[in-house]
């Protein structure tokens, strides 16, 4: 049987993420989200309610843009940058960031699924999100905060994870196999069901969390609980 990874020791309390404020530009431009391309480049651009079927953005560049109640059935963003961009009430059935680089603001958007192996995220937020299956394997998150959203399952696996909170969040389903967690604060977070709980060393929880999922925690003892 394989050892969970060795995780990051952190002090009693947690290390809040650190996220990066910044405003949309002043002076946006409106641009089409059906003429995205790959490896293009886009610079205080606007995508204000547009609807779009499958859109390939894969090695592009955004700065200071923002996608502002628009959708997409997929949008392709892998090995992208995207910096200093918001996204606002934008809905995406499958949305894949591959290897990408994002600083973002996501504020009410719905993602079927969240695709963002092998990516780096840096101060990141999401507010009142709902995320069907995020996928972040070997992934490097750090100073990221999901408030207020609902996250179907979540899939850390290899992941490495640093100052990340969760205040207000549901998340139906977690997976932290051998990921490396530093300041992962789950206190604010309704865990509904854990795989591989030994692979929570690392993170803080609360004793009310713990007691709620008391039965996952014995089976991953070996505990009968008659």
């Amino acid at each position: 049987m394989s050892k969970p990874a060795t995780h990051t020791q952190s002090a009693a309390e947690p290390k809040a993420p650190n996220i990066a404020r910044f405003a949309p530009a002043e002076h946006l431009h409106e641009a089409q989200l059906q003429l995205l391309e790959r490896e293009g480049s886009y610079d205080s651009a606007r995508f204000f309610d547009q609807r779009a079927d499958e859109l390939d953005a894969l090695l592009a560049t955004f700065l200071d843009c923002a996608f502002e109640h628009s959708q997409a059935a997929a949008l392709t963003l892998d090995r992208a940058h995207v910096s200093h961009t918001m996204f606002t009430e934008c809905g995406v059935a499958q949305l894949h960031a591959v290897g990408a680089g994002l600083d973002c603001l996501f504020t009410g958007c719905r993602f079927g699924s969240f695709a963002a192996m092998e990516s780096s995220m840096h101060s990141v937020e999401m507010r009142d999100c709902h995320i069907g299956y995020l996928n972040l394997r070997d992934a490097t998150w750090r100073d990221v905060r999901f408030v207020d959203c609902v996250i179907d399952e979540f899939d850390a696996v290899g992941a490495q994870l640093t100052r990340v909170a969760f205040p207000g969040t549901r998340i139906e389903s977690i997976n932290l196999q051998h990921a490396t967690v530093s300041d992962v604060d789950l206190r604010g977070a309704r865990l509904h069901r854990i795989e591989n709980v030994e692979y929570l060393r690392g993170t803080t929880m609360s004793l009310d969390q713990i007691a709620d999922l008391a039965a996952a925690f014995a089976a991953s003892l070996g505990i009968r609980v008659a």
